[in-house]
């Protein structure tokens, strides 16, 4: 089993963060296009956000106001963020730094894709994953006993389950095509 490589990871969170300002309507899809092409990231964007960024319907939107969860596993992989807390309540990105998120204002978010060196060890993002893969076989199973999940978040726990299988390059699969078996 093979990592991400920091800079993979750092791309990707800085993807994700584009499209995360088009989900809670910070930047319009002509700012983010513009933005792209400037800081040249296209090859950095998966499909389904191509489409995402060039047709954010309000359902779209609610859906990839999701990834924040997901930049919080990546930021946390790159050790940027210290922990991972537990899976209750929504993350809020707002407690990240600014001068350590990859978009920020008129900065080249290209320093923050190739300036990243070091991630957290196998080990831990294995025993991550491997939490996270249980806190998701708890909430499946739940549901499908219909029974209510209240101590922890399922979406919450599917985002980050979904950040940490890309993350061990789980059955080699691209960032669209993530699974998320239980």
């Amino acid at each position: 089993m093979t990592l991400r490589t920091p800079k993979e990871i750092a791309a990707r969170v800085t993807a994700l963060a584009i499209t995360n300002f088009v989900a809670f309507d910070t930047i319009d899809t002509k700012t983010a296009t513009d933005y792209l092409i400037e800081y040249n990231l296209w090859e950095y964007i998966t499909p389904d956000e191509k489409e995402f960024i060039s047709n954010p319907t309000e359902d779209k939107k609610f859906q990839e106001t999701w990834k924040c969860e997901c930049i919080l596993v990546l930021l946390w992989a790159l050790k940027i963020v210290n922990s991972l807390p537990f899976p209750n309540e929504l993350c809020n990105l707002n407690d990240i730094p600014t001068e350590k998120y990859p978009v920020s204002g008129d900065r080249d978010p290209s320093n923050f894709i190739n300036t990243i060196h070091t991630i957290r060890s196998k080990s831990e993002i294995l025993d991550a994953n491997d939490l996270y893969y249980r806190y998701d076989r708890a909430c499946v199973d739940t549901r499908m006993n219909n029974r209510e999940m209240t101590q922890i978040h399922p979406s919450i726990v599917y985002e980050r389950h979904y950040a940490l299988n890309w993350l061990i390059n789980y059955m080699d699969q691209e960032w669209d095509d993530i699974s998320c078996d239980t």
